[in-house]
C-alpha cells in the first residue's frame, strides 16, 4: 500500500462514521475482503427516478475519486522509476569517473617515476 493510502486509510479511520470511510476501504483492499458491497443497486421495479439519479451521481463520484487514486498511483510508480534511473545512470558515471582519476593517478606514477629514475 502506498503511502498516499495509508494517509488516506488513516483519516478515513479517524472519521469511522463518514461516507468515505467504506469507499476508501474499498479502494485499499482486495475485492472480496469486505464481504458484500454496501451500495447495490436495486430490482428495477423498485426503484424511482429519484433515487437512480443519486445513486449514479455517488457512482460518478466514487469514479472520479477512484480514477484521481489511479492516477496518483501511476505518479508515484513513474516518479520511483525515474528515481531509480538516475541512482542508475549517476552510479555509471562515478564509475567512469573512478575510471578516469584511476588513469590520471597511474600517468602521474609513471612520470614521476621516470623523473626520480631517468638520471640512474
Amino acid at each position: 500500500m502506498s503511502a498516499m493510502g495509508e494517509a488516506a486509510l488513516n483519516i478515513a479511520g479517524q472519521e469511522r462514521g463518514g461516507p468515505d470511510f467504506d469507499l476508501v476501504r474499498r479502494l485499499l483492499l482486495p475485492p472480496g475482503w469486505l464481504g458484500p458491497r454496501p451500495y447495490r443497486l436495486p430490482e428495477p421495479d423498485e426503484a424511482p427516478e429519484e433515487d437512480l439519479d443519486e445513486l449514479v451521481a455517488q457512482l460518478e463520484a466514487e469514479n472520479q475519486v477512484m480514477k484521481a487514486v489511479i492516477r496518483s498511483e501511476r505518479e508515484a510508480a513513474a516518479e520511483l522509476r525515474a528515481q531509480v534511473a538516475a541512482l542508475t545512470t549517476q552510479q555509471a558515471q562515478d564509475d567512469t569517473i573512478q575510471d578516469d582519476l584511476r588513469a590520471d593517478r597511474d600517468r602521474w606514477a609513471s612520470l614521476v617515476e621516470r623523473l626520480l629514475f631517468a638520471s640512474r
